[in-house]
């Protein structure tokens, strides 16, 4: 672990933060960290050597957590998009009695031809994955090794998921399809209703 570029991503969070007016909700507090950490996420080391392209999209064959900020912007975005909502609720019910590591290789309910669906709302851990080798990529779904990753990128994004989750009213985080869910399935009730919503639902690991 590199602590260095983790706390990079805390502080940087934390900052974004800080600035968000008193009111702002926990769907602009997500995007304002999301804001704050595009610079810093683009600006490493291997930067000019990863292999990322649109229609890469090994990535998102493995399960990621979300913050409740996180999981209330992705459900809002869906529950605008009859077509998506569909397409989420049948995978979201499809995956919900699957373990984490049962989930590793099945697509990611988003993703469409090859390209995330909801792109510009994608969380923390879908914007800090970067690879120099998509073809390692592709082999670690299938029990390969842990391709080679963009270290500091990924570091940064898991300080600042983690600064991001710390404020939540709902703090920690859950697994990006169960979370989504069950604030889709709340969304028109009160704060203290989807927050309680989406901590029943399945944590990460990390948690």
């Amino acid at each position: 672990m590199s602590h260095a570029d983790y706390y990079r991503g805390v502080e940087r969070a934390q900052q974004a933060l800080a600035a968000a007016p008193a009111d702002a909700t926990a769907v602009r507090r997500a995007e304002l960290v999301h804001e704050a950490m595009s610079g810093l996420l683009a600006q490493t080391s291997s930067a000019g050597q990863l292999a990322c392209a649109a229609g890469c999209a090994h990535c998102c064959h493995f399960p990621v957590g979300v913050t409740f900020g996180e999981a209330h912007l992705l459900a809002t975005a869906i529950a605008a998009d009859a077509a998506l909502r569909a397409t989420f609720v049948r995978a979201a019910a499809a995956a919900a009695q699957r373990s984490w590591h049962e989930l590793v290789g099945q697509p990611c309910p988003l993703l469409h031809a090859g390209r995330c669906g909801l792109y510009p709302e994608r969380p923390l851990p879908c914007r800090a994955m970067a690879s120099r080798d998509a073809d390692a990529c592709g082999a670690a779904l299938h029990g390969g090794p842990t391709p080679p990753l963009d270290g500091e990128a990924f570091w940064r994004g898991l300080g600042a998921a983690a600064a991001l989750a710390a404020t939540e009213p709902a703090p920690g985080t859950r697994e990006l399809r169960a979370a989504t869910m069950a604030v889709l399935e709340h969304l028109s009730a009160p704060l203290e209703e989807r927050a309680a919503a989406f901590l029943a639902a399945r944590a990460a690991p990390a948690d």
